[in-house]
Parts: C-alpha cells; structure tokens; sequence
C-alpha cells in the first residue's frame, strides 16, 4: 500500500484537483519524471514536473520500506511503485532510483548498501523498472541525488557551484559544479565523508583511518553528548546541556575542516546541509563557518553561503527524478576561447 502524503504545496502550486484538461496539459506541454528514495526504514517517492529549466514538485509519498526478503522484496517494492505511481499520474516519463552506498550507476547495479538489509553486491536494480513501466531508469548515490535537488528546488537554487552534504548513520556528499552534479570517475566524486581528516584515526567502514565520517555521524554524536541518539543529543544542546552542546561544536569543526579543504579545491559558493543530524542547524553552522573563516585565504570566505537544506526528508527522491530527466539544470558552458 502507498500513502498518499497528498499533492505537493511546495513553491507556492496547489495541485489538489487534477481535472481531465490538467492531465492533458500535463501531456501535451510538461515532462514528468518519479524519483524513488529507498532507504532502510521508508521508501519515499516523488513526481516532478520539469517545464523548461523550471522543475516543479507535483505529487510525493512513503511507506515501510519492505526488507522481509533483503534485496529481493526490496526490488520487487520498487517495481510495484513505480507501476503504482505510473499508473495513477499518467505520462511519467522516467524513472530515477536514489540508494546509499556503493553504486555503479551506469550499469544499474548496487555493489555495497550498509543500511537497507540484503545481499546487495551486484544487484540489478533499474533493467527491472524499466521493463515493468517501459520507460527508462536510473540509478543515483542518495546523497548525489540530495544536492541535485536542493541545487534545483531548495536551498542551493543560485549557487553557480554547490556542496551538498548529508547527516546522518553515515557522512555523504554530492558537488555540484559550474551548475553541474559532478559525478566523477564511477560515480564517486563527492564521498565528503571519507576523505582523511585525523592521519591514522579511527577505523571508518569504507577501510580507511581517520576518515571525517567516523568524528560526524549520528552515532559519535549521540554517544559524546550521553545521549542514546542524535535527535536527544539536539534536543540535549537546545535545552543547554554543555557536554552536548561540546559534541556538536567538535562535529562542526571536523565538518569545517572538511568543508573548507573541498573549497580550496573546487571552489563551491555554498554549502548545503541535509540529513537527521541536520536539524541542530545553528549549532553545526557556526562552527563550520568558524573553521572555513580560520582555514581559507584564498578566496572570500564572506561569500561562501552555509546553510541547512529546505526539501527535508524528500530531497533524495526529488533528486532521483531530476536525475532521471534529459533536462539539465543548467545553462550550457559557453563555448571555449579561440
């Protein structure tokens, strides 16, 4: 069963009545691409509309994701909603799918999920969809799929070059550069949270030492605030709790390290946080701004934006479907000098 979380009211478009002539409008001016989130508790799955450059959010909903048979009830899940969703709004035109971990995007094929129960090496993941609803799928890293879509719809709309980072049982990231979402060699780039930060530190899952992920994510936070988790650790902060308000101020410094080493490099214009671990925003933002004023003399840091995301828990399957979609969202670089 899908629950309806009802058309979206997002970006100031009420779409609670859908008549025969706003179908075929839809139709004859108006591509739609379904974006499916799946991660090991909900699967979230959104529609959006792309008009021109301009992307709208149509219609979104959730339900338990369904792990009873690891990756198999999983994938079949996946079929059935998109068959779903296909069949209730007419037209769609693409599909997306947004999973963590490991990906090889271009074959459709998972190679390492940490959170969603499974034995997900070397699953095919998109051929299936793409047969059962006859349009083609795509498949995303999540946190790729975050800064695609709060660099389309949210937060990161403006930013000529973006870092999208995400909160949570892990540390993900996704760049956007010069407009563009920035994939790299096999899909990787923009793994914000194995990049080294402590030389020899704490063993990280990926293999490595000292990687920013293992002083970040939700669990180190939780346990140096003495709380069982990071939603009591903000809750902890907020009331004036001094031990937890310490672990959020190191996380943000560990996060500005690493912030600031991704803007020396690249040269992003801001920086968009997403994810559970998020919502301490203030107490997360203003030590990484502390750190990037301390870190960075090479560009105006004062221009450097840092701020929490605005799409909340649809983000990723906002992003899928946007990814789906042959439509860019950019403008194209111009062509080279002579």
């Amino acid at each position: 069963m899908i629950v309806r979380i009802g058309d979206a009211e997002l970006f100031g478009r009420d779409r609670t009545e859908h008549s025969d002539d706003h179908q075929r409008h839809y139709k004859r001016a108006m591509s739609l691409h379904l974006g499916l989130d799946v991660g090991g508790t909900n699967l979230k799955w959104a529609v959006v509309e792309r008009e021109s450059l301009e992307p709208r959010l149509v219609k979104t909903g959730l339900l338990p994701t369904d792990t009873r048979e690891g990756e198999r009830s999983v994938v079949r899940q996946l079929i059935e909603v998109a068959r779903t969703v296909s069949g209730d709004i007419q037209g769609i035109e693409s599909v997306g799918v947004g999973m963590p971990g490991v990906l090889d995007p271009t074959a459709g094929i998972t190679r390492f999920i940490p959170n969603i129960p499974g034995h997900w090496d070397g699953v095919q993941v998109t051929d299936a969809i793409a047969r059962a609803v006859e349009v083609p799928c795509h498949l995303i890293n999540d946190a790729r799929a975050f800064a695609l879509a709060e660099h389309g719809l949210g937060a990161g709309r403006g930013a000529t070059s973006m870092l999208g980072i995400t909160l949570g049982t892990g540390v993900g990231g996704g760049l956007i550069l010069d407009g563009r979402l920035h994939l790299g060699y096999q899909g990787t780039a923009g793994e914000f949270g194995h990049q080294t930060i402590v030389p020899d530190g704490p063993p990280c899952g990926c293999g490595n030492r000292g990687c920013l992920e293992t002083f970040a994510r939700a669990s180190v936070i939780a346990a140096a605030s003495g709380q069982p988790d990071a939603e009591a650790a903000v809750a902890a902060a907020r009331a004036g709790d001094s031990r937890a308000q310490q672990a959020f101020r190191d996380a943000g410094r560990y996060l500005g390290i690493g912030v600031s080493n991704v803007v020396v490099l690249v040269g992003v214009d801001r920086v968009v946080l997403g994810g559970g671990v998020a919502a301490a925003g203030e107490l997360l933002l203003g030590p990484i701004r502390e750190e990037l004023q301390r870190r960075v003399h090479v560009t105006d840091v004062a221009r450097i934006e840092v701020v929490c995301g605005e799409l909340g828990i649809w983000a990723g399957a906002i992003g899928a479907a946007l990814h789906s979609s042959p439509v860019r969202l950019h403008a194209p670089h111009p062509d080279p000098l002579p």
